[in-house]
C-alpha cells in the first residue's frame, strides 16, 4: 500500500512541475519570427559587421589606467620642475616666465631615437623587463603625447599578440 501512496506523489510531483512551466512560458515576451534579442553593447545580429565597428571597451579603461598611472608618476616631477622654475634655477629665463621649459627638437628626436630602441630590443628579445621600463621612463618627459601613445600601442600590442611577455613592471608613460 505504501508504493502507491509513492506513486500518487510522484505523479502529483509532475503535473504540478509541468503547470509551472506552462506558466513561465506564457509570461516569456513574444517576439516576431525572425527577430534575435539584442545584447547591450553588441551590435544587431542582423547588422552588416562591414559597417559596424566598435571600439571594445577593456581599451579604454586601459588608456584610462594608463592616463592615471602616468599622471601618479609624474607628478613629483612636474612639482619639482616647477619649484625649480619658480626658484630661477632652470635655464632659459623660465624663472621670470613661470613656464616649463619646452625641451629642444634634438633632444626630443635623440629621447624618441633611445626610447624605440628599448622597444625594439624587447621585442627581439620577446621579454620586456623592469630595466626596459626604467631605461623607457628616464626618456618620458622628453617624449612628446603622440610619441608616448605610439610607444605604449607598440608595447600592448605585442603583449596582446603574445608576441612580448612582460616580467616585470609594466611602463606607465
Amino acid at each position: 500500500m505504501e508504493s502507491g501512496r509513492y506513486k500518487l506523489l510522484l505523479v502529483v510531483i509532475i503535473v504540478l512541475q509541468i503547470a509551472g512551466f506552462t506558466v513561465l512560458w506564457l509570461r516569456i515576451p513574444s517576439r516576431p519570427p525572425g527577430s534575435v534579442a539584442s545584447v547591450p553593447g553588441l551590435p544587431p545580429a542582423n547588422a552588416d559587421s562591414s559597417e559596424f565597428t566598435a571600439k571594445l571597451p577593456q581599451d579604454r579603461i586601459l588608456r584610462e589606467a594608463v592616463a592615471s598611472v602616468l599622471r601618479q608618476e609624474l607628478a613629483p616631477y612636474l612639482a619639482k620642475l616647477g619649484k625649480a622654475s619658480r626658484a630661477g634655477d632652470l635655464p632659459g629665463g623660465t624663472a621670470s616666465t613661470g613656464a616649463l621649459p619646452t625641451p629642444d627638437s634634438a633632444a626630443r628626436e635623440l629621447a624618441a631615437h633611445r626610447s624605440r630602441a628599448v622597444v625594439d630590443r624587447a621585442l627581439a628579445s620577446g621579454v620586456w623587463t623592469d630595466a626596459d621600463s626604467s631605461a623607457l621612463l628616464r626618456v618620458a618627459p622628453m617624449l612628446s603625447e603622440r610619441q608616448r601613445e605610439s610607444l605604449l600601442n607598440k608595447i600592448f600590442g605585442a603583449i596582446n599578440n603574445q608576441q612580448l611577455k612582460p616580467v616585470g613592471s609594466l611602463p606607465s608613460l
